[in-house]
């Protein structure tokens, strides 16, 4: 970024600073919009845009931005981020880092983490995404007829002088394919400036196999089955291996409208033509990697078994290996897979964080992207997911080669931690950003053994994904006092609040049950709230995300914007004020801390620092114990009140159905409904099993709160 870039975002955080937020109460938070639908059964919107403009209107922060460079520049729009992968078939971020790499004169290859033996991963769920190496998958097939270039799909029959352009994201020595016999084949050279110059003919040594002898299904790029026919297996001899090239050839860009090519990915390319005409069914870059019996088996990378130094592991050096633990023939093949912790339909490799050289052509990545969408600064998925057995389950192997340490163990996954705090770092410096995020869920980071304290340091804001609940339970609550150890060293905190497990989910038709679920969760959030520094996100049931229209599934009504009616905005326009002390005569909820306790009125636990709480008892069963079966919890605001009744476990269903529980409260309170109304002055209130409430304090003439504010 340039310096006229790092002075934007400065004053974009500026601008920030000096705006107030949008409700009175609270910050609140969109969490990856997008997708925006013309609403089906409302009138409060028109168009898909009208929503959209309503959601840049409603929210403090964005995690993930809204798309449009104007409006991420009119907030804190904060992108996504994953810097501990890279996808298995590259897109555009692995095609740039590609590009820069090649051009500053680095291996792209020293981005990657590499088992240093072979190594068998269990597999139990292996994601659909892996079949781009399972199935040798090209790149990209590029058809060449009458001078003319367009996307190759299989099957397809090649008239004499047609050519198929193989692309490979990664360098390869067997092709396996279906067809009237077998082509011409042709490598590329390249230029001076990295292109592709020339074809040079390639001597291939060719055999022929049934398929069931082949290790997994051959297929086209769009289908193409090989069924009944025999696949023919083509070597290129080692002589003949080849550098990567930028898709240029003659002045023209051989990418046919692909993303990768497009933003500058280095491929390794084939051409193939028939002398006559031919039927090409299918054509694969023969596959390296063995899953069977749900079981992943990975060769491992040793540069001591490549005498010659080119790369690569030649036949002869393959049989007179000194370390016959290491089986990849290139460097590539050992990359680090967590096999079965991917999302459905995705591969992912591990990204090393060890060479300098390429740390700052993947830091430049961020500043890059960051002014080209306008965003203020990112948040890291999955920051728990690294190296931990929570990522790999080893059976066998599992030696790294950047790390003299084996994957699936806490030493590993700790000092890899260690390494990515070092990388965001360097984001960090690069960007200027204050606004570095990470998505841990539920986790407690004074607990989590993984996390050394120089990640903790790194990150600005933490994204707490569905970390409350209706019923979520008292024992869940008095554990989780860690936003106000974050909110004590400084850091910010976006908690949401999901209607899993709640009444909506007995009665899904119910608009009631859907309402009085979210009503939950905003009071749930007002006990955590820490103005300017917690920010409130509502949602549904799922982890997907988006600004799209509700279903059945997910609303008692379809049809309706999501986020709209997920984000209680006539209760968030009530203003309750700020947090206050405990009232006389009520006893302070406890904290627990691995058996350590203390008052939620405290400002430390343990040996940590925290800002005070003060959540209070207005009930427990009996009113004995610090950890009662059942009560009801209470934070007092300047100007209203907060509550919420439960049992000590978590999702007890039938605790849902309990009866309502009638409660004094300290003072006179009207209860904010749903859709901002307030309810009749009252000193008690009546809740159900895991309800909350938010309330407003009825106003005496002349009397002030007593207590400060925090």
């Amino acid at each position: 970024m340039p310096w006229r870039g790092l002075g934007l975002v400065a004053g974009l955080l500026l601008a920030y600073q000096a705006n107030a937020q949008v409700y009175p109460s609270t910050g609140v938070a969109w969490v990856l919009p997008g997708s925006w639908d013309e609403p089906l059964a409302t009138s409060f919107f028109n168009t898909a845009q009208d929503v959209k403009d309503w959601e840049a209107s409603h929210a403090d922060i964005i995690f993930g931005g809204m798309q449009d460079v104007g409006v991420n520049r009119q907030t804190v729009a904060m992108g996504y981020i994953y810097s501990q992968k890279l996808d298995c078939r590259p897109g555009k971020q692995s095609a740039w880092l590609s590009k820069q790499a090649a051009l500053a004169g680095i291996d792209m290859e020293d981005g990657f983490m590499h088992f240093a033996e072979d190594t068998l991963l269990a597999a139990d769920k292996p994601s659909s995404g892996l079949d781009y190496l399972l199935k040798g998958q090209p790149y990209h097939l590029l058809l060449v007829r009458n001078n003319q270039f367009s996307t190759a799909r299989l099957p397809l029959t090649l008239q004499p002088g047609d050519e198929v352009i193989l692309f490979s994201s990664y360098p390869f020595d067997a092709l396996e394919l279906v067809a009237d016999g077998s082509p011409l084949l042709k490598r590329n050279l390249t230029d001076e400036k990295g292109n592709v110059a020339v074809w040079k003919k390639t001597k291939v040594d060719w055999s022929q196999s049934d398929p069931d002898i082949v290790s997994g299904p051959l297929s086209g790029s769009q289908g193409g089955s090989s069924q009944g026919k025999k696949i023919l297996t083509g070597y290129l001899e080692h002589k003949d291996l080849w550098h990567s090239a930028w898709p240029y050839y003659q002045q023209r860009k051989l990418n046919s409208g692909n993303i990768g090519l497009d933003n500058g990915l280095k491929t390794w390319m084939v051409k193939l033509a028939w002398p006559e005409e031919a039927r090409l069914s299918a054509l694969r870059i023969k596959p390296w990697l063995q899953l069977d019996a749900k079981q992943l088996r990975i060769p491992g990378w040793d540069s001591a078994n490549d005498q010659d130094g080119d790369g690569y592991v030649s036949a002869t050096e393959f049989s007179e290996r000194p370390n016959t633990k290491a089986s990849a023939r290139f460097r590539h093949q050992a990359r680090l897979i967590p096999a079965s912790n991917m999302w459905p339909g995705t591969c992912w490799y591990r990204v090393s964080f060890v060479n300098d050289a390429f740390n700052d052509v993947h830091a430049n990545w961020y500043r890059h992207d960051w002014q080209r969408q306008g965003l203020s600064g990112a948040y890291n998925d999955d920051m728990a997911k690294l190296l931990d057995s929570n990522q790999f389950s080893v059976l066998e192997g599992g030696l790294l080669s950047e790390l003299p340490l084996k994957a699936g163990t806490t030493d590993a996954a700790t000092e890899y931690a260690k390494q990515l705090a070092d990388f965001l770092l360097q984001v960090k410096k690069k960007t200027q950003t204050t606004w570095l995020a990470a998505n841990i869920s539920e986790i407690n980071l004074w607990h989590y053994s993984v996390w050394p304290v120089q990640l903790r340091d790194v990150i600005d804001l933490w994204l707490r994904e569905h970390y409350l609940t209706p019923a979520m339970g008292l024992q869940r609550m008095q554990r989780a006092w860690e936003t106000f150890a974050l909110a004590k060293a400084g850091d910010k905190s976006v908690i949401m609040a999901s209607v899993k497990g709640g009444r909506s989910e007995l009665a899904p038709s119910s608009d009631l049950a859907w309402q009085r679920d979210i009503e939950t969760g905003l009071a749930q959030y007002y006990f955590f709230n820490l103005p300017g520094y917690t920010f409130f996100h509502s949602w549904n049931q799922t982890y997907f995300y988006g600004s799209g229209n509700t279903t059945l599934r997910n609303w008692y009504r379809q049809g309706v914007p999501k986020n709209w009616v997920y984000q209680p905005t006539g209760m968030l326009e009530i203003d309750i004020g700020r947090p206050v002390n405990i009232p006389k005569g009520h006893k302070a909820v406890i904290w627990e801390n691995k058996g350590d306790k203390a008052k939620t009125s405290a400002s430390m636990i343990s040996d940590i620092a925290l800002k005070p709480a003060n959540w209070f008892w207005l009930y427990r069963s009996g009113w004995f114990g610090d950890f009662p079966r059942e009560g009801v919890i209470a934070r007092r605001y300047s100007e209203g009140l907060v509550v919420y009744r439960a049992v000590k476990e978590r999702n007890q269903k039938g605790f849902l159905l309990a009866k309502p529980m009638r409660i004094s409260l300290p003072g006179e309170y009207q209860r904010i409904n749903y859709d901002g109304s307030l309810g009749e002055p009252l000193r008690y209130i009546e809740l159900g099993g895991y309800e909350g409430a938010v309330l407003k304090k009825v106003p005496w003439p002349n009397v002030t709160v007593a207590g400060d504010s925090f």
